[in-house]
């Protein structure tokens, strides 16, 4: 392996937009070395985000749809790229790949009984050519199906990242993710993965719940100005709780829309609405509801196998106080921290994750880790090769 400078871009579960991360690589003494260089986000246009919920929390896509979809996506993200470079001084010629995640619109990870054997199912949008075409950069992308393959849930696929990111820290420690669906990771001191999984919802409820509540005119509860005025209805919670079946099974486990979408919540915004809930009190209780799913998760999953220290809060959740604020009343015997002390805002980290596993993929070495997915090792991602020079 030789040292790279790497692109990633990463449109979640909250389908916000395009973030992209330039990190380089490079071995050091057995081990990988990480070094920031900047970041970038580009927001989806109003139409293409809708487009992509729609067909993100349908049962059922037109193929037609979904396969302009896909071109459409392509183009953004090449389109974004080209925005990310230019605007950091950047030459495409740096850049030796660029990891695109894609946009997952659907995910499956139980095993079912299909025509040849039983497998889950998953499917990114984002046609990768098109960063390739663009801007000349090798692109990386469709990286969960080769952990399905190998027997995983091919998901969560950025543990890896984490653990170069928190290696050396002298302690036990973890990295709770918080998109759309939460993830936490959990790291030894040396940096080996010891256990991920998904935790439940991030914030694809609150922000559901906010857009809903405002007719669209709100996408977010930002700096958890809804959720901190209101009070958390514990009754309500308790009963968000008990009728949530992913809590109670064993990692590894991988969650999406598909469980905590539009489906859910309009069961959810009716009850609240039965029940008399304001909208600051629904969404003071949707906060302390997935503040206390990653509570359950360490409480059952983690710390009666691994004195954890620490928590470092990730994704679009790492900015909101109140989800922050709620976590630290629930676990009191853990500190709180911000990604920041590690070189990261916190919405970029796993754009550098997509950056690092487009590096791994250049090297072929395996992305996945087998305790986070049940997967074997395995090389991720499939290769768009760059337009000739």
């Amino acid at each position: 392996m030789v040292a790279a400078l790497c692109a990633g871009i990463m449109s979640g579960t909250s389908a916000d937009g395009a973030d992209i991360a330039f990190a380089s690589f490079s071995p050091v003494r057995g081990n990988i070395v990480c070094r920031v260089r900047s970041f970038y986000t580009v927001p989806y246009p109003r139409d293409l985000r809708e487009r992509v919920l729609r067909i993100s929390e349908a049962r059922e896509a037109g193929k037609e749809e979904l396969c302009r979809l896909s071109m459409a996506l392509g183009d953004f993200y090449a389109a974004a790229l080209e925005k990310a470079l230019a605007f950091l001084g950047i030459r495409p010629e740096e850049v030796a790949a660029v990891g695109c995640h894609g946009q997952t619109v659907g995910h499956f990870p139980a095993k079912r009984r299909g025509f040849l054997k039983e497998t889950g199912a998953t499917l990114q949008v984002g046609e990768p050519s098109f960063l390739a075409q663009r801007t000349g950069i090798p692109a990386v992308s469709d990286f969960r199906p080769a952990d399905m393959a190998a027997g995983g849930t091919g998901a969560p696929l950025v543990p890896a990242f984490h653990g170069i990111l928190l290696r050396g820290r002298g302690c036990f420690s973890s990295f709770q993710n918080l998109g759309g669906i939460g993830n936490v990771t959990v790291v030894s001191p040396q940096g080996k993965v010891l256990a991920a999984f998904d935790t439940g919802p991030g914030n694809m409820l609150i922000d559901g719940a906010v857009r809903r509540l405002s007719a669209g005119r709100k996408s977010m509860d930002r700096d958890g100005a809804w959720a901190l005025r209101g009070k958390v209805r514990e009754k309500f919670l308790a009963g968000l709780i008990r009728g949530d079946r992913f809590l109670a099974l064993p990692p590894p486990k991988s969650t999406g829309r598909e469980r905590y979408g539009r489906p859910r919540l309009e069961k959810i915004i009716a009850a609240a609405r039965k029940e008399g809930l304001s909208r600051e009190d629904l969404l003071a209780t949707l906060t302390a509801y997935t503040a206390e799913t990653v509570r359950l998760a360490f409480d059952r999953h983690i710390l009666p196998k691994w004195p954890v220290k620490e928590i470092f809060l990730g994704g679009g959740g790492g900015k909101n106080p109140a989800l922050a604020a709620s976590l630290a009343a629930r676990m009191p015997g853990l500190k709180i921290r911000a990604t920041e002390t590690l070189g990261f805002p916190p919405q970029y980290v796993e754009a550098a994750a997509f950056a690092y596993l487009a590096y791994l993929a250049l090297a072929r070495q395996a992305g996945n880790v087998p305790v986070a997915t049940g997967g074997h090792p395995a090389v991720l991602g499939k290769i768009s090769p760059a337009r000739p020079r």
